[in-house]
């Protein structure tokens, strides 16, 4: 009668806990260390791969699970994202949401403060791009200078090309804005 095959083995040989060793960004693939093994080129999950995508590559030290269909590792995909010492989880707030960079820039979201909160990095800019316009609904407090490249109208009074009534030469001030 044959040996039984060590079942144990088996499902460890299915399910891996790795470390990234190399990241080929132009293929979305992975290397991945094992212990002893360094695994060839393997694609990990992305979080969404359809009419929606994300794109979110693993980091060269971080922590993931390698799931090897048949124990086949050449056959496996990586789930990355498994905190460990050296990269903690970056926050402790039950239904809260965040994103953190290396670099100290994070995007957040605190629902029970209501907040949501973009720092980017000292240095770094802000983009948003929207052709069919911006609409932002509360009050807006700006801190430095807020730069224009065609006009400023506030309360349907243009700031480029209005005009003043009751102007007189002198220290006397100018009437309200005209048009």
């Amino acid at each position: 009668m044959g040996e039984k095959p060590d079942i144990q083995r088996l499902i460890g040989d299915i399910v891996r806990l790795g470390t990234v060793a190399s990241v080929d960004l132009a293929n979305a693939t992975c290397r991945v260390r094992l212990d002893q093994i360094l695994t060839g080129d393997v694609p990990w999950a992305g979080g969404r791969a359809g009419a929606v995508r994300t794109w979110s590559p693993p980091s060269i030290g971080e922590q993931v699970v390698l799931i090897c269909p048949e124990g086949d590792i050449a056959a496996g995909f990586i789930l990355p994202g498994v905190y460990s010492n050296a990269r903690p989880a970056p926050a402790a707030t039950e239904g809260s949401f965040s994103i953190h960079f290396d670099d100290g820039t994070w995007l957040g979201y605190d629902p029970g403060s209501k907040a949501l909160t973009a720092i980017v990095c000292a240095g770094g800019t802000v983009l948003i791009e929207a052709p069919g316009g911006i609409t932002i609904r509360g009050p807006v407090t700006i801190e430095g200078t807020l730069t224009a490249s065609d006009d400023v109208i506030a309360g349907g009074t243009s700031v480029r090309n209005h005009r003043h009534d009751k102007v007189q030469a002198g220290g006397a001030i100018s009437g309200k804005p005209v048009a």
